[in-house]
C-alpha cells in the first residue's frame, strides 16, 4: 500500500514552483558538465565552421584543431569562451527545465504533471511536444549568447577584432549588426528544437518503464549506471536526427565576412595549421546549398565525433546532477501539489 501511495502520489516542490525548482537543478547540472568539458566543446566548434575538403579524417582535423589553439593561445585557449558557454548553458538549461516543467503543468490541467518518484504522468506525444515547445522558447530567448560563445570559439585573442568576453560581444554585435546579428543563427536552431522533444520523450518513456520494471523499488530513485544508460541513449537517438541544423547554425553564426577576412588565422589557413577555414553565407537556403556542393551530405556531420564524445558524458553529467538536485528537492518538498 505504502509502495503504490508512493508511485501514484503527485510531487511536492522545495521552492515553491515545480518550475523553478527544475530550472535550479538544471543550471547545477550545467554547470558542472560545462567547466569539465568545454576544450571538446570548442574542438566541435571549430569543426563545425570548418569548410574543409570531405574526405578528411575527423579525428585527424579534430587533433590538428587542438594544436592550432595549443600553439596559438596556450592552454587557457582551450578555455576560450567559457564564460559565455557557461552563461548559454546555464541559461538554456535553467530556461528549458522551466518552459518544459510548466508547459507539462498546463497540459496536466493546472496539475502537478509529475509524481512524488519524480516519474511524468503524461503521454509520449504530450512529451514530444512539450520538449519543443520549451527548445523554441529557450532557444529564441538564448540565441544570443551562442552567437558570441561561437564566434569566441572560433577566434584567437590575439585576433583584433575578437571579443574580449560575453558583453563585449554582445555589445559589439548589436552596435554592429543591430538585432538580426544577435538572431544569427536562430532559424536552423528552430529547425532543431525537436531534439529535446525527442530526447525527453525517449528519457521520459525509459524512466516510466524502469520504474514500472521495478515495483519493489518505492522510491523511484535510479542509480546513477540507470541514469546514465538513460540519458545518453535518448541523447545519440535525438543528436543522431537534429545535428544537421547544429552545423547550420554554428556556420551562419560565425564571423561576417568582412571580418573572416581581416583575419590573419583564417586568411592563411592551410590544412596542416588546423585553423578554421570559414565562409560567409547570406542565408539557411545559402548555407544549404553551398555546403551540399562543396562538402556533400558528410558536411552536415562534421564535429559529430567531437560532439558525441563532448555530449554524452557531459549529458550524463547533467542529468545526474539534475535528477539528485531534483531528488533531494522533492524530497524535502515544503510545497505539496495540486
Amino acid at each position: 500500500m505504502q509502495r503504490s501511495q508512493q508511485q501514484t502520489k503527485l510531487a511536492g516542490s522545495y521552492s515553491g514552483s515545480l518550475a523553478v525548482d527544475h530550472a535550479l537543478a538544471g543550471v547545477g547540472g550545467a554547470i558542472v558538465s560545462t567547466v569539465a568539458f568545454h576544450p571538446l566543446d570548442m574542438v566541435k566548434i571549430r569543426l563545425q565552421v570548418d569548410v574543409s575538403a570531405r574526405g578528411e579524417a575527423v579525428l585527424g582535423r579534430a587533433v590538428r584543431a587542438t594544436k592550432h589553439v595549443i600553439r596559438t593561445d596556450g592552454i587557457r585557449g582551450l578555455y576560450r569562451g567559457l564564460g559565455a558557454n557557461l552563461a548559454g548553458n546555464c541559461a538554456s538549461w535553467g530556461l528549458y527545465f522551466a518552459w518544459y516543467t510548466w508547459i507539462k503543468e498546463q497540459m496536466a490541467g493546472g496539475h502537478t504533471p509529475e509524481t512524488a518518484s519524480g516519474i511524468s504522468t503524461l503521454s509520449p506525444a504530450q512529451h514530444l511536444f512539450s520538449g519543443a515547445l520549451a527548445g523554441a522558447l529557450t532557444q529564441c530567448m538564448a540565441n544570443p549568447l551562442w552567437v558570441v560563445k561561437t564566434r569566441i570559439c572560433t577566434t584567437s585573442p590575439k585576433d583584433p577584432s575578437s571579443y574580449r568576453g560575453l558583453m563585449d560581444g554582445l555589445w559589439q554585435i548589436a552596435t554592429k549588426e543591430g538585432i538580426p546579428g544577435l538572431y544569427k543563427g536562430l532559424a536552423p536552431g528552430l529547425l532543431g528544437v525537436a531534439h529535446g522533444g525527442i530526447q525527453f520523450m525517449a528519457y521520459e518513456e525509459m524512466k516510466r518503464r524502469f520504474k514500472n520494471s521495478r515495483p519493489d523499488n518505492a522510491t523511484g530513485e535510479f542509480s546513477m549506471l540507470q541514469y546514465a544508460l538513460m540519458s545518453s541513449s535518448s541523447k545519440v537517438l535525438a543528436l543522431s536526427i537534429t545535428y544537421p541544423s547544429q552545423v547550420l547554425r554554428s556556420r551562419l553564426q560565425q564571423q561576417p565576412k568582412s571580418t573572416l577576412t581581416s583575419l590573419p588565422s583564417v586568411a592563411t589557413a592551410t590544412a596542416a595549421t588546423g585553423a578554421p577555414r570559414m565562409v560567409s553565407y547570406t542565408g539557411l537556403l545559402d548555407a544549404v546549398s553551398k555546403m551540399i556542393r562543396a562538402e556533400g551530405i558528410p558536411g552536415f556531420y562534421k564535429g559529430f565525433g567531437p560532439a558525441l564524445v563532448r555530449v554524452l558524458p557531459g549529458n550524463i553529467i547533467t542529468f545526474v546532477v539534475y535528477e539528485r538536485i531534483s531528488g533531494y528537492f522533492r524530497g524535502h518538498a515544503t510545497h505539496t501539489s495540486i
